[in-house]
């Protein structure tokens, strides 16, 4: 097995380079574990689980990943013009762009008089089955029928937030399988 070593500092030269220190030693681990730990607790707050212990570290982790990711831009700049006068990435990034602009206009919320998705699936998720199923497109025994067909057990007078504790889901769970079920 050979071993291949870096040669040692010229005379006069630090150990190591503070810029590979921090772009393959410090930067590079920081980003992949606040890549993960933002994606995973951005999915359990899309899910509404566990939201209120994530919502801190989600956000704030967040920043920081951000944050490494606009250093790293800053630090690559010449590749990253490089890549957009590519084709392929100029198409990519405005389209990335423009769902992300759509997507975000559509679901958002200023915390005024607009609308809020959490809050419609927190209402529907509170209310009993007997009072969701309409709401839904369904009767109470036809929502009945289809979470007996999904393996889950209900009763029209149990909220669907009761009905998912049971069956390891959420309120919006129930909602949206009752909804993917209904006449059209």
């Amino acid at each position: 097995m050979t071993v291949i070593d870096t040669p040692p500092p010229a005379a006069g030269k630090a150990a190591f380079s503070f810029s590979r220190l921090m772009t393959r030693d410090v930067v590079t681990p920081v980003t992949i574990v606040t890549f993960v730990v933002s994606t995973v607790t951005g999915i359990m707050l899309l899910l509404h689980w566990n939201a209120g212990l994530v919502r801190f570290s989600h956000e704030w982790l967040s920043v920081v990943f951000s944050a490494i990711a606009i250093w790293h831009l800053v630090k690559n700049w010449r590749a990253f013009t490089g890549y957009l006068k590519r084709h392929a990435a100029q198409a990519a990034f405005a389209t990335s762009l423009i769902v992300s602009i759509v997507f975000t206009g559509m679901t958002g919320t200023t915390g005024g008089s607009g609308a809020n998705p959490g809050a419609v699936f927190g209402a529907l998720s509170a209310a009993s089955l007997e009072a969701a199923a309409p709401a839904l497109g369904l009767t109470p025994d036809k929502a009945v029928d289809v979470l007996k067909a999904a393996g889950i057990e209900a009763a029209p007078g149990e909220t669907l937030t009761a009905i998912g504790s049971r069956a390891g889901r959420n309120g919006a769970a129930v909602a949206s399988l009752l909804a993917s079920k209904r006449p059209r």
